[in-house]
């Protein structure tokens, strides 16, 4: 990052972890029965102050974009695999059982209902999926945001504006539903299963991909994603283990050829992820 989040974290740390020596008991005792509420889930408490949340969702919405999404719809660029079998099992729900794994699980979700619209095929079973793991996550406001279509015949531009908006409406969503976390996680798992689909030996992508600057966005994103893990692993342990999962992705998906000669670490990370 640009930026480290070492001075905000340790204004966190002041706020969330530190009792002031000059406190006097009634306010500690105020702050046990807030302590208490929180525990019991009778109230929601951000780890995060306004300040840092502010700054991650800078840092998120720094991610490049690609020109990819527009020659799909053009027809410039078609993609397609011999099979789908290597997408997440739907029947991988059922075995889900902490916050973590259903996070991961929706980003992988996602990106094989994003693989499976450019292909024109059926996505009713993953639509599905993805309503469930919204629901378990309470982050009913994804699903909407990402039924939204984009401008019919929309030109490049129209088409990138609609999808950095949509991005950024998911990112600010999550934020303030201190949800920073799972944003976290789910980016984690989308960007896997696009690695996954990357070194696949059945994909077959026709047309100029390369200068849409595949390699080098998800190369990019990855960079801001490990860094932000990073930075909040302290507030969100399981952050770290995502963060050391997925850390050798990047030198994995700077081409096709290095993908595909990485393809069982690359589904071994996503067994990883699900663990």
């Amino acid at each position: 990052m640009k930026k480290s989040f070492v001075s905000l974290l340790t204004l966190a740390a002041i706020s969330f972890g530190m009792v002031s020596c000059g406190g006097n008991k009634s306010q500690d005792a105020a702050q046990n029965v807030e302590e208490e509420a929180v525990i019991a889930g009778e109230v929601s408490k951000s780890l995060l102050t306004a300040e840092l949340k502010d700054e991650v969702t800078r840092f998120l919405k720094d991610m490049p974009s690609s020109d990819l999404p527009y020659k799909l719809s053009t027809g410039e660029v078609s993609i397609s695999v011999a099979n789908t079998d290597f997408m997440l099992p739907i029947a991988k729900l059922a075995e889900l059982n902490t916050k973590t794994q259903k996070a991961r699980a929706c980003g992988i979700y996602f990106a094989d209902l994003n693989i499976l619209k450019a292909m024109k095929k059926p996505t009713t079973d993953v639509e599905k999926t993805l309503a469930k793991l919204a629901q378990d996550l309470d982050i009913p406001f994804a699903i909407e945001i990402m039924k939204e279509e984009a401008p019919a015949n929309a030109t490049q531009e129209q088409l990138n504006a609609f999808l950095d908006e949509q991005e950024n409406k998911l990112i600010d969503a999550m934020m303030e539903n201190d949800k920073a976390d799972i944003e976290l996680e789910l980016l984690s798992g989308m960007a896997v299963e696009y690695a996954t689909i990357y070194a696949n030996p059945g994909l077959v992508v026709k047309g100029d991909a390369v200068s849409a600057g595949l390699s080098e966005n998800m190369e990019k994103r990855l960079d801001i994603m490990l860094e932000i893990t990073k930075d909040l692993a302290k507030y969100y342990p399981d952050l770290k283990q995502t963060g050391e999962i997925i850390a050798p992705l990047k030198d994995m998906v700077a081409s096709v050829a290095t993908a595909r000669e990485s393809r069982s670490q690359i589904e071994a990370m996503r067994t990883e992820l699900l663990k």
